[in-house]
């Protein structure tokens, strides 16, 4: 099979994945699926996910992998883990055995993270293993997109968001200068969640200073199932639509110190509305501007179409 690279036409909205996981699992492994979905969407595969366990024992599969996935004419098979303590029945073993001898398919757990990134961006490789060959590996870190920057948006949106962090720490966050930080207290917050070896302080300054302005006004300030274009369209459901075209035309045309400027405006606004989105889509947006255009271009079509499409189901049939 080719190594067919993911397109701007074939990613798909990550606000789209199933959301019908099935209810008979732990929050936290609901959570880890839904992101390796969501991410896949992202990639441009198109995932199958059964909807129930019940499901699985109408059709006697029991034991198959929780992901079947394609994209153009790749097909990947993964097995999801919440942790190193849930192992694999032989059902599971089987079916994973027998997919490995044509397909690529993996065993993933959390901790996974760097792989299920790289596979789902790169396509995979047959192997006994079910791993990625070392000599088909293409890892994503960089000094701008630290291949771990999902625990760290992770950390940082949960830290922020906990009711017993500093009142005041809050307030100073939202009060600095995204490009010039001056408060311990986001440092402190880097550090914790694992700052990148050489961050855009510029950059990291907004996203942080984005998540403590809408955490204010929102219960949470990210929720992994709401686009970013779906809330600009949305907002906090008062005026339709909250975010005008202009603004949105505006918002994807700008660049640099601009696209800062407007983004830290639009917080201010979404924060007044109690609006949440999905940070993970709006760290790549910020981080990729100005370093890998092909991706931040990505990112500003998945929010166009996210956009439209909430004035699609938004507008009354005739």
């Amino acid at each position: 099979m080719s190594q067919q690279q993911p397109t701007v036409t074939g990613a798909k909205s990550r606000s789209k994945a199933d959301s019908s996981i099935p209810t008979d699992r732990t929050p936290r492994e609901l959570h880890f699926t839904q992101e390796v979905i969501d991410t896949a969407q992202h990639y441009g595969w198109q995932p199958f996910h059964l909807r129930d366990r019940e499901s699985a024992a109408v059709v006697r599969g029991r034991g198959f992998p929780d992901l079947v996935m394609y994209r153009g004419d790749q097909l990947i098979i993964a097995e999801l883990k919440r942790d190193e303590s849930s192992q694999l029945s032989a059902e599971q073993v089987g079916w994973l055995d027998a997919f490995r001898q044509h397909v690529p398919a993996y065993e993933w757990r959390p901790k996974d993270w760097d792989e299920i990134e790289n596979v789902l961006k790169h396509g995979g490789a047959v192997q006994s293993d079910g791993k990625t060959p070392a000599s088909a590996r293409r890892f994503l870190g960089t000094d701008q997109m630290p291949r771990n920057f999902r625990s760290i948006v992770q950390g940082l949106v949960e830290t922020i968001e906990d009711k017993d962090f500093d009142r005041g720490d809050r307030s100073r966050l939202r009060r600095m200068d995204p490009d010039n930080p001056d408060t311990a207290a986001f440092w402190r917050l880097l550090v914790r969640a694992g700052m990148p070896e050489n961050p855009d302080i510029s950059k990291w300054g907004l996203i942080i200073h984005g998540m403590a302005l809408m955490s204010h006004g929102a219960e949470l300030a990210h929720n992994p199932r709401i686009s970013v274009g779906r809330a600009l369209y949305q907002g906090g459901g008062k005026r339709i639509p909250f975010y005008t075209e202009k603004r949105l035309s505006t918002l994807l045309a700008a660049r640099g110190q601009t696209l800062h400027r407007l983004l830290a405006r639009l917080f201010r606004m979404l924060s007044a509305e109690g609006c949440a989105f999905n940070w993970f889509e709006m760290t790549r947006f910020i981080l990729y501007d100005g370093y890998d255009e092909d991706c931040a271009d990505q990112t500003r079509v998945e929010i166009a179409r996210e956009y439209y499409r909430a004035e699609r189901q938004n507008t009354p049939s005739e």
